[in-house]
């Protein structure tokens, strides 16, 4: 555990002056803040503006800090040969993968956190009451970034940063976008041994829609953090699967990365 602490702490010592880290971050919190001119400007609707641009702006910049700062996470330790020295100790290569998740995961929940306070500040000012949506919402945003750094962290453990941002990127909106295209594929083609395969397919596409805050239909119903939310059982089960999606995915990470040579 020390050696996971010790990668972890350095990751996020890394990842916190990084000046990409820097900008999106400030740029996020300032386009969060935004939200309150933009709730002035709505016609008696300030509460569902602010609440659904703001949670739907955090969940945004969430995903591009998971996408951006773990790209080159692991590719980077290799390009300085720092990743020999820490190696060279008795390191098991799933304690440096499980180190480098937690320092990412650590960034991301403190520029989540910070966003939040923001957020819930101009509530606060706007005199809105967000009610207990908020912390599910966020739950749903972190269980989301959980699963996007776990893809991230895989990629970066055989390809470079460039492949790994694209890949990365497809997953992610193939996982968004999958109730869609499972319902296209259904329109447009008969059942078939290709219908079923691409459908199969598709299922080893993380369901990232779970997870988005507000705006998507669930089972046909829409919901939205202002009005009818997801229950806390529901919250539950996408953790959890979110956990169990993002374990699989290091796994396999730590295996890839125990096979390269690196000597």
């Amino acid at each position: 555990m020390g050696a996971i602490f010790s990668i972890g702490l350095n990751t996020f010592r890394e990842a916190i002056r990084s000046k990409v880290f820097y900008s999106m971050a400030l740029f996020a919190i300032l386009i969060v803040i935004t939200g309150h001119f933009l709730a002035d400007i709505s016609l008696h609707q300030e509460k569902r503006v602010l609440l659904d641009i703001g949670t739907g702006l955090i969940s945004f910049f969430a995903l591009m800090l998971s996408i951006f700062t773990g790209t080159s996470i692991i590719y980077k330790e290799i390009e300085k040969k720092t990743i020999y020295l820490i190696l060279s100790k008795p390191v098991e290569r799933w304690k440096f993968i499980a180190g480098k998740t937690a320092g990412l995961l650590a960034t991301i929940f403190t520029v989540v956190g910070i966003m939040l306070i923001f957020f819930l500040l101009e509530l606060y000012l706007m005199r809105i009451s967000p009610g207990t949506n908020i912390l599910k919402a966020t739950i749903l945003i972190l269980s989301e970034v959980i699963v996007v750094v776990a893809i991230t962290i895989f990629f970066s453990s055989f390809t470079s940063p460039f492949i790994t941002g694209m890949l990365t990127i497809g997953m992610v909106a193939i996982g968004r976008l999958l109730p869609d295209l499972k319902h296209i594929i259904q329109m447009k083609y008969e059942p078939d041994f290709i219908r079923s395969s691409v459908e199969s397919l598709l299922q080893i596409f993380p369901q990232l829609y779970l997870f988005i805050p507000n705006g998507h239909d669930f089972n046909g119903v829409h919901v939205s953090i202002t009005s009818d939310f997801v229950n806390w059982s529901f919250t539950f089960w996408s953790t959890a699967y979110a956990l169990t999606y993002s374990g699989i995915f290091l796994f396999l990470a730590s295996i890839i990365l125990s096979k390269r040579d690196l000597t």
